[in-house]
């Protein structure tokens, strides 16, 4: 047969209802679009353990070695795929005093340009100095403010989030002034993610040669070391309890599309008795089978896509390339079923079939 009468005979089954289009149809779409959100929901709550572990600060690694960090060398990792962002620190001595608040002198820091954006990644600081969320509330000194300190005005840049989470203690109340010196700093933080194997390696390299013989080694230590060292990513998301979702799809879709043949075993044997060649007869089942099958992932598709987006957020296109193997698997998996099925029936089998019905 040639393909306009295989696909004529194909919608005409299709249409009259005897492929059971919409039947098989609507059921492989509820199994696809079912899998698609419970895996969406399991696939988001790494998203959101990802988010916080990234927000508290737990993804930003810091080596301290006062008078030894090269801050050039310190902000050269953002070169380094995955670092976002890097800055040196060191205490600049004396507490500055604002004149609006003159009991309570404020710690304040010395910073490389690159450091705000570990802490404040939108703060522009050439724009001024960064003070910590709770000080810039207390002097009611949003982005724009001038302040008069005992070391002169001061033009407030932006303020940082620096909660009592489990951070290491200092910057909760300070001021941070960015300088262009290059001479040596207490500390280098990395901010990246995902996370790097080497980052230790990569901070031990922001050490000066010229450490003034000082013996005692550098500490490495985490930003905030309360949801642990590593995130473990990987692990949770292949143990995720969802993570069988593609093969069931296609096990699921397998049994559909074989049944959807095996239910028509007198007409398919009736078909080989009539002179319709093999090939012919599983042509005509893998096109029906395409039909429902093709509109169920199609739609099961766009169930993905709404709870990509709806459940993940910002990544929601990482998710849905995730969940896409849900409804190709069950495309796969009916047209694999509907040509087993075709392939078994035998012309012989007729009378049986007939007996049977």
């Amino acid at each position: 047969m040639r393909l306009r009468a295989l696909l004529r005979e194909a919608y005409r089954d299709t249409v009259g209802g005897t492929a059971r289009f919409a039947t098989f149809g609507l059921t492989l779409l509820l199994v696809l679009a079912g899998l698609a959100v419970a895996d969406a929901a399991a696939v988001e709550q790494q998203v959101v353990a990802a988010q916080e572990f990234r927000a508290s600060g737990a993804a930003t690694r810091i080596i301290a070695a006062e008078g030894r960090i090269d801050p050039a060398a310190c902000e050269v990792l953002t070169t380094v795929p995955g670092v976002s962002a890097a800055g040196a620190i060191r205490a600049s001595g004396e507490p500055i005093v604002v004149r609006s608040l003159p009991g309570a002198p404020v710690p304040a820091y010395e910073v490389s340009p690159g450091f705000a954006r570990v802490v404040a990644p939108n703060a522009d600081v050439a724009a001024g100095a960064l003070l910590s969320k709770d000080l810039a509330d207390d002097l009611d000194a949003p982005a724009g403010t001038t302040l008069l300190t005992d070391r002169g005005e001061m033009r407030i840049a932006a303020a940082f989030d620096y909660p009592t989470d489990g951070r290491r203690a200092g910057l909760g109340y300070a001021v941070l002034a960015a300088t262009p010196e290059r001479t040596a700093f207490d500390e280098c933080w990395v901010s990246a993610w995902p996370e790097i194997a080497n980052i230790r390696a990569l901070l031990l390299g922001t050490l000066r040669a010229d450490g003034g013989g000082q013996e005692e080694p550098p500490q490495l230590v985490q930003l905030n070391a309360s949801l642990g060292e590593e995130f473990g990513g990987g692990t949770t998301f292949l143990d995720r309890p969802t993570r069988a979702a593609v093969p069931v799809a296609a096990l699921v879709a397998l049994g559909l599309g074989y049944l959807s043949v095996r239910l028509r075993r007198l007409q398919l044997a009736s078909a080989l008795h009539a002179g319709v060649t093999r090939a012919d007869a599983v042509a005509i089942q893998l096109l029906e089978a395409a039909a429902w099958a093709g509109t169920a992932c199609v739609i099961g598709a766009g169930f993905a896509a709404v709870a990509a987006a709806a459940l993940t957020g910002g990544e929601s296109l990482a998710v849905f390339r995730a969940l896409a193997g849900i409804p190709l698997a069950g495309f796969a998996g009916a047209l694999s079923g509907a040509a087993i099925a075709a392939v078994e029936a035998r012309e012989r089998q007729l009378l049986r079939f007939f007996k049977e019905r």
